[in-house]
């Protein structure tokens, strides 16, 4: 009898090791939260399709200070947007440089004071909405200066 008091003891005395240590059987424990604060909100897409025409405000001039260029509004509507602004760029060995031209303008200038004599530059168009830019205009224009000084450009020519 003194050995199977023993063995309970000993086997009551496991169980109970067992149980505060958490290795007893049965389900293991469970956490769990909720919160009732939520947040919805909704996403559209859009398009900012590339400027489809670029011309030159004129074939060519002497004693100019700018060279004005044209384009035309690219599509807007249904998921293509309304662009914020424009910007004209030009490169080349006749100069190189940009600039901004708010929208709905259709209208800009390369700048004679980035420009040199004998040279030619593209001129592109890109439309701008916020940090989004346009894939290049669609079309472009190239300029050729035959001369120029101190800002003012003396004679060129727009294709």
């Amino acid at each position: 009898m003194r050995c199977t008091l023993r063995l309970a003891a000993v086997g009551a005395l496991v169980l109970t090791a067992a149980g505060l240590l958490g290795v007893a059987g049965g389900s293991p424990a469970r956490a769990g939260w909720s919160r009732s604060v939520y947040a919805t909100g909704t996403a559209t897409s859009g398009t900012l399709t590339p400027v489809p025409a670029v011309a030159c405000g004129s074939a060519g001039g002497l004693l100019a200070t700018n060279i004005p260029i044209t384009w035309t509004t690219p599509t807007i509507g249904g998921n293509a947007i309304a662009p914020q602004s424009y910007t004209i760029a030009w490169s080349g060995s006749a100069g190189s440089g940009s600039t901004t031209v708010a929208y709905p303008a259709t209208t800009g200038n390369v700048t004679g004071s980035t420009l040199t004599l004998l040279g030619t530059s593209t001129v592109t168009v890109t439309a701008v909405y916020g940090s989004w830019t346009s894939p290049v205009s669609l079309q472009t224009r190239t300029l050729t200066t035959t001369l120029g000084a101190l800002g003012l450009i003396v004679g060129w020519t727009c294709a």
